[in-house]
């Protein structure tokens, strides 16, 4: 049971993208309609290929959210990593992020993930993941 995932089938905020060198990106995903999840669900950045940051660097997944799928205001939730005294080195599969998607999130959230690592390798997926009631 544990260390398994309880996915929304093809459900992706970003799909093996890229982790960003020194910037900030959008979800490779776009938008996906989550308002009606009612707080079921959380938001989980995975190691889609193995993940590098040197030390001192900061990792962050942010949400954003929108009524129409136009207008995007980031969500009151990040999560944000800085590395002190050592690197970060991840495995295929190993979580790197999980964010709480409350139950009055908009009706589109999309994520945007960052680095300030102008080294920073391998790439993420970013999905949904049900939570256990």
């Amino acid at each position: 049971m544990y260390r398994n995932t309880l996915t929304v089938y093809g459900e992706y905020l970003a799909r093996n993208q890229a982790l960003p060198t020194a910037a900030s990106e959008q979800g490779n995903g776009g938008s996906r309609r989550a308002g009606g999840m009612l707080g079921a669900a959380e938001v989980v950045m995975v190691a889609a290929a193995p993940v590098t940051l040197a030390e001192g660097t900061t990792l962050t997944l942010s949400l954003q959210e929108s009524m129409d799928d136009v207008s995007f205001t980031d969500m009151p939730v990040s999560f944000r990593r800085t590395l002190v005294g050592a690197g970060l080195a991840c495995d295929t599969g190993d979580v790197l992020a999980r964010l709480p998607l409350s139950s009055d999130a908009g009706r589109y959230v999309r994520a945007v993930v960052a680095t300030d690592d102008a080294t920073a390798a391998g790439s993420v997926d970013i999905l949904f993941e049900y939570q256990p009631r």
